[in-house]
């Protein structure tokens, strides 16, 4: 908190205390001339004396940070041969000495996940940054005296007492389009978020913001077999560099292609069985045997968990504080559960994420290739041969050339046809849910932040919405808040900055192909993988949704929350009782806003 309020610290302390679950092991707060930061920590390296927040040797600047860097020894060593002495082992340490060396430049040499702010006591000026996806969260707000609010969650921001917040209506919109709020904006209007890949200085009352890194999908010419073993030795970095930790370090192990192969590869450096952890729902979606044949293939001592039918309605609600702002993606139950389970063995957890959208792993990609590729005509004929060859098992590719024709035809450009796969409730479906209320509201869509540089060519159009909206504003916040609300880290290597930048150099033929996806990927990895993972889908830690919807007691929750006199009703006028009977996404979209506004409405907006 930048204030010369003098009861700052007071505010900080409530807001360190509502981050608890974050950093269950130490909490500590160090009031400044003009700044008091606070700190909750989980204790992962140098746990003697990683301390936080902590200071360096001159007392000039002062560090409160969230996350790892992975490399910070090879920083480290750099340093020193550079003069620089160090009085701990902790990766914090070697940031502030980063910051105080290069400043803002340093950011290019992290390879890790992070969100800090450095007070400089000299200059009265605060520094802060955020990791290039956004692997670990950064909120801030303004508040009426002029203070500025910093918290790795929004709860903390609220807890100050500071602030009170008002709905957005336009992020409202945002979240019906494509059921997560997206990660340039918030909920409220008054409070704000760090965009990945961003650094902030405020000084004298003065914000301002720049960007450090964005995707560059511009490709260079390999071939396969060179990719393969090119990506095979990045991959083996990455997972080294983050099963550094003085702590155990486990894994979720999906069954899926990402997951495996992060499995396989830590096992490959590991003395001991690597911990891995798998979660189930009965006979509803059972991917355990596939987890428990890559685990038995590799040696692990795997831990699963099946969770039959869960208490859906009673976790939903909880639900709600756990993510600060409505979230739809019905993997956050399976991850909040795994992560709970998986925190009674391991304080550490490495992941699979990243991998769909790197490396063009998604359903919807097959159809966009071939959207950009196939004239409308061109697609007839084709889809007129599939039909001719449906005795040789093409349906598949029927549908593939189908969808890719109606894309075509909708949708002019490769990134505007990737956003609308990903738009759950279309403009008319919310301007009807609005209804008197939509001349208040500015219709979403997703604005210049998503749009990739004029050099971006087909497919990578739309690889680069997902890798600049799908990934960090769904996929990682999900992740994020479901394991830090027990105290989980999580790590994810196909994130490593060195590998990332890799992947986004190769030509998109080289990840999907016709119906193929993940080629690449495939080449480098198949070794490490049991044969019945050879041919299976996609399903990663999905949740059955359609079927929880027709439980009783979410039908009673959705009588509840879909009611004439309720929240939801009262925001969106237009809402009609049968929304409330139907059993699709646009349903929970519409159930996990109602049980937010109950929780956290205002009564603004």
């Amino acid at each position: 908190m930048v204030t010369a309020d003098p009861l700052a610290m007071e505010a900080v302390e409530r807001m360190v205390a509502a981050l608890a679950h974050r950093g269950p092991d130490a909490r500590a707060i160090r009031s400044l001339p003009g700044c008091c930061l606070g700190h909750t920590r989980l204790s992962i390296i140098d746990l003697a004396t990683g301390r936080q927040p902590m200071g360096d040797p001159e007392g000039r600047y002062w560090i409160t940070f969230n996350g790892e860097i992975y490399n910070y020894r090879e920083i480290r060593r750099l340093l020193q041969e550079q003069g620089q002495r160090f009085r701990t082992t902790s990766d914090t340490e070697v940031i502030l000495a980063a910051y105080a060396r290069w400043g803002a430049a340093g950011l290019d040499r992290f390879r890790g996940m992070f969100a800090f702010a450095i007070w400089d006591q000299e200059a009265r000026r605060l520094f802060a940054a955020r990791d290039i996806f956004g692997e670990k969260p950064f909120y801030y707000a303004c508040t009426p005296e002029g203070a500025l609010l910093l918290a790795s969650e929004i709860k903390a921001l609220l807890a100050s007492e500071l602030l009170r917040p008002r709905l957005d209506l336009n992020t409202v919109d945002a979240y019906l389009a494509l059921g997560y709020v997206p990660p340039d904006r918030t909920i409220y209007s008054n409070v704000q978020t760090l965009p990945p890949g961003h650094y902030l200085e405020w000084q004298d009352g003065r914000l301002r913001i720049e960007r450090y890194w964005q995707p560059q999908l511009q490709e260079e010419p390999i071939t396969l077999p060179e990719a393969g073993v090119r990506l095979a030795e990045l991959l083996e970095q990455a997972v080294t560099r983050q099963m550094v930790a003085d702590v155990p370090v486990g894994a979720f192990l999906s069954g899926g292609l990402d997951s495996s192969t992060i499995v396989a590869l830590m096992q490959k450096q590991s003395p001991r069985p690597v911990k891995t952890f798998s979660v189930g729902f009965g006979s509803l979606i059972n991917e355990l045997p596939y987890a428990r044949a890559v685990a038995d293939r590799h040696g692990t001592e795997h831990h699963e968990i099946d969770l039959g039918t869960p208490p859906v309605a009673e976790l939903l609600e909880r639900m709600a504080s756990v993510y600060d702002e409505p979230f739809a993606d019905s993997a956050q139950l399976p991850n909040y559960l795994i992560s709970e389970f998986a925190r009674q063995t391991v304080k550490v957890v490495l992941s699979g994420d990243g991998g769909d959208e790197l490396f063009g792993g998604y359903w919807w990609y097959p159809p966009l290739a071939l959207s950009g590729k196939k004239s409308p005509s061109r697609l007839k004929w084709l889809i007129l041969r599939t039909i001719s060859k449906l005795l040789q098992d093409k349906v598949r590719k029927l549908f593939l050339h189908s969808a890719a024709q109606g894309m075509a035809a909708r949708w002019p450009d490769m990134w505007t046809r990737d956003v609308m796969t990903q738009t759950y409730l279309r403009k008319p479906e919310r301007t009807a849910l609005w209804a008197e209320r939509a001349p208040e509201v500015s219709a979403y869509a997703p604005g210049l932040y998503y749009r990739p540089p004029a050099s971006t060519r087909g497919l990578n159009q739309g690889f680069y919405f997902d890798l600049t909206c799908y990934l960090p504003g769904d996929i990682l916040v999900k992740v994020d808040r479901a394991a830090m609300a027990h105290g989980l880290e999580i790590r994810a290597p196909l994130l490593d900055r060195d590998l990332v930048e890799f992947a986004l150099s190769l030509p998109a033929s080289l990840k999907v192909e016709d119906d193929q996806t993940k080629i690449v990927f495939r080449e480098a990895c198949k070794g490490y993988w049991p044969p019945e993972l050879l041919t299976r889908g996609k399903l990663g830690f999905g949740a059955p949704y359609r079927h929880w919807l027709s439980r009783p007691d979410m039908q009673d929750l959705k009588k509840h929350v879909f009611a004439g006199d309720s929240p939801l009703s009262r925001l969106l006028p237009g809402l009609s009782p049968e929304s409330a009977g139907k059993n699709s996404y646009q349903t929970w979209i519409l159930l996990v806003l109602g049980i937010w506004l109950e929780r956290h409405h205002t009564g603004e907006g």
